[in-house]
């Protein structure tokens, strides 16, 4: 643990010189991507804040009308 603090120290000091220049992580040799954050979620009907609106926009009116409705019904059963 010691040795490690140490290392550290070091690399901290060696910062500001012109020769430190932090290593470029390798390419992975397979060519794959690996994405490490969650796939997004579908939104769903009870998830107002990611629902997609219409682009007629009567409709829009409509589920606007009814996210506001349900968001007041959340709020007085909390």
């Amino acid at each position: 643990m010691k040795q490690y603090i140490r290392d550290i120290i070091d690399d901290l000091k060696k910062a500001g010189e012109e020769d430190f220049i932090p290593a470029i992580p390798k390419t992975p040799t397979d060519g794959k991507t690996v994405y490490l954050d969650p796939p997004p979620v579908a939104p769903t009907p009870e998830d107002l804040n990611n629902q997609n609106l219409s682009s007629d926009n009567e409709e829009r009116v409509k589920q606007l009308d009814y996210q506001a409705q349900k968001d007041e019904e959340r709020e007085t059963l909390e």
